[in-house]
């Protein structure tokens, strides 16, 4: 869109009750994303902030579940699961700051 040259991230939000919402995620360099501690914790915010949600929030996004606590401070903290995605071997010659561009 002429408005966004650069694109831009968006997050959908839908509040489900109290505790739940529901978020969509499109990030400018990737594209459609399954899941997103920061969006989530940023949406998370955002309803505790207009009163739409307690401070005790369940996110749920097309990747799974996320839970997050606004304190009143609004530090937040997240809770969730760890999935491994991967695994790697990394070569010891690219952490050696001499050789490193």
């Amino acid at each position: 869109h002429p408005n966004f040259p650069n694109r831009t991230n968006v997050q959908f939000m839908e509040v489900l009750d109290r505790c739940s919402i529901r978020i969509e995620i499109w990030e400018r360099g990737a594209g459609y994303t399954l899941a997103s501690g920061s969006s989530s914790c940023a949406a998370a915010s955002v309803a505790h902030k207009l009163g739409l949600c307690d401070n005790n929030v369940a996110v749920l996004m097309p990747g799974g579940k996320i839970d997050i606590t606004v304190n009143q401070d609004y530090t937040i903290y997240m809770r969730g699961p760890v999935t491994r995605v991967s695994s790697m071997s990394l070569d010891p010659e690219c952490l050696d700051s001499e050789t490193s561009a």
